[in-house]
């Protein structure tokens, strides 16, 4: 079963002929050649979309137009208590699959997976990213003061002039209910980034409550 902006393929009466969602992002990269030197050197620039083909068998016809209204635009793909981003922006036709009706669908979906229903949880002194890529997570500091942490090896301070602030490590963000708070943050030129597996936390001084969420991800 999947659901897209939660509603489920069950709900709308069509069956997927392959349930597969999973397949590994294409990574982006330049590369750059010097002369006497043999090969090229490849420099990752990160990984782009997913892009792939979904037949779906239609039980009940009458469905039809309720389909093509739920399958439309930009939403919340869920699969195997994982999601994702996805879109479904190309045309497609409802054709005649012996006596039942069928859509070849094509969609777009963001690179990476996170935890369905996840939710901040308090960490100390590490935190476990249980997927299997590195992941840019959302921190949540609650305190007062100036703090010093160090997150998997990235160290950064942040003094506090509101009650908690929410750091976007994917989008490179500080707010405090929905306001900038970057002058308040003292960080380098890379965001914390959680490896899979274990991740050391360190509070090098001040206090303060840390809680993650968006740490687990998958390719």
């Amino acid at each position: 079963m999947f659901k897209f902006n939660g509603i489920s393929n069950t709900d709308m009466k069509v069956i997927p002929k392959e349930e597969n969602f999973t397949a590994r992002a294409p990574q982006r990269f330049e590369t750059i050649t010097i002369d006497g030197k043999d090969g090229v050197i490849f420099i990752p620039l990160g990984y782009e979309p997913v892009e792939k083909d979904l037949e779906l068998q239609i039980l009940d016809i009458s469905n039809i137009p309720d389909i093509l209204e739920w399958l439309n635009g930009e939403g919340e793909l869920e699969y195997e208590n994982k999601v994702s981003q996805a879109r479904f922006f190309a045309g497609y036709d409802v054709d005649r699959f012996v006596s039942l009706k069928k859509a070849q669908i094509s969609y777009i979906r963001d690179p990476f997976w996170y935890k369905a229903n996840d939710d901040y949880i308090t960490v100390t002194t590490s935190v476990i990213n249980g997927g299997n890529i590195y992941a840019k997570p959302l921190i949540k500091l609650t305190g007062s003061g100036m703090v010093d942490i160090s997150v998997n090896g990235t160290r950064f301070q942040y003094t506090f002039t509101d009650p908690y602030v929410e750091i976007d490590c994917e989008d490179m963000t500080e707010k405090y209910e929905g306001l900038i708070r970057s002058r308040n943050m003292e960080m380098g030129l890379e965001y914390p980034r959680l490896d899979p597996g274990t991740n050391e936390i360190i509070l090098n001084s001040g206090t303060c409550t840390i809680e993650m969420m968006r740490k687990d991800r998958w390719l």
